[in-house]
């Protein structure tokens, strides 16, 4: 991931292999803690994180010179256009330029393979930082980062079984069929995020790459569709993230024309009702605080609370045609 960047005086740095999810595993569990954050990561969840990455050129870990690891780094690409970049420092390795290097390799990572991009585009890469992280936020504008905007974490504690879902006419809501939803969940969540500040196109290839373990477990993949027409108009995809006992929500997604009629609020409430069966009694997600569909408000009616906020940082390192433009909203509303 450096593509020629030099690690700090007495680090040394390598791509991950899946040997290595313990150990990052650990380390994201170190850094998480400092941060305020008690939730522990697992190898298996690393793991499923990993799904999808070409780890020998998508990854960095950083040794020090004891030999344990100290920083990570992975990549995740939007056709060239937008990278972001993941990972994080040991807090006992901090102040050494960990960071810097990290942040560096990314965007060496995406400076050597601008041509594969669309020759006319902007890019730009990309951090979330923790946004109370002041020495993290700093280190962004130092390495001449923009602030964004800000992203919640959000979250519900079941105690006892949510509310059922509303009906909703002319709409049925029904689990994800692997081998025949592909290509129409895919297309349906491409439409609905066009709302989505600083979000590029995807890839069907690499999002089927991307979900693979999920798919195959479609208990908490939920689709709306429309009951004449069979067309998908949202889409609640949730997964089970490994030995923590919480669910994770990867997207809410409501067309626009269906939209205004509580459609985002019902797969919520029937994917909660399907974690808390499974024994899955915390179910967390992300959004964009100032969502231009009114996002949280729907999330908070259905019984989640802010838990973390981050702020996003990103640096444009070529001009060129803006594809991470939010579209006109004007008629989004307040149904994700």
């Amino acid at each position: 991931m450096t593509n020629g960047v030099t690690p700090p005086d007495g680090y040394s740095a390598r791509a991950a292999t899946l040997d290595d999810a313990e150990v990052v595993a650990r380390l994201r569990s170190a850094y998480q803690a400092d941060e305020g954050d008690t939730s522990v990561t697992t190898a298996e969840e690393q793991l499923n994180d990993w799904q999808g990455v070409n780890l020998a050129e998508d990854s960095l870990l950083v040794f020090a010179p004891d030999g344990s690891l100290a920083a990570h780094g992975d990549v995740f690409n939007r056709r060239y256009i937008q990278v972001s970049v993941y990972g994080g420092v040991h807090p006992e390795q901090t102040r050494h330029g960990l960071g810097t290097y990290v942040t560096r390799g990314g965007e060496a990572w995406i400076r050597n393979r601008m041509e594969r991009g669309p020759a006319d585009a902007q890019i730009t890469t990309q951090h979330y930082v923790i946004t109370h992280d002041a020495a993290a936020c700093a280190l962004m504008d130092t390495l001449g980062y923009s602030y964004a905007h800000t992203i919640y974490v959000m979250r519900i504690e079941m105690d006892e079984p949510p509310p059922a879902p509303e009906r909703i006419d002319g709409l049925r809501l029904r689990t994800f069929v692997p081998g025949q939803d592909e290509r129409a969940t895919f297309e349906a969540v491409e439409e609905e995020f066009r709302d989505l500040r600083g979000r590029p196109e995807g890839d069907f290839d690499r999002w089927l790459g991307f979900t693979e373990n999920e798919r195959q477990d479609p208990e908490l993949w939920y689709l709306a569709e429309d009951k004449t027409s069979g067309e998908i108009v949202g889409t609640c995809l949730a997964r089970n993230v490994p030995g923590s006992g919480t669910g994770w929500v990867g997207g809410v997604g409501v067309k626009r024309p269906w939209r205004r009629r509580g459609v985002a609020l019902a797969m919520l409430r029937t994917v909660f009702g399907a974690c808390y069966r499974r024994g899955i009694a915390n179910v967390e997600l992300s959004v964009d605080a100032d969502s231009p569909s009114g996002a949280p408000g729907v999330y908070m009616r259905a019984g989640m609370h802010v838990t973390q906020s981050i702020s996003l940082y990103r640096r444009q390192l070529r001009p060129g045609r803006d594809y991470n433009t939010l579209p006109d909203t004007t008629d989004a509303d307040s149904d994700a």
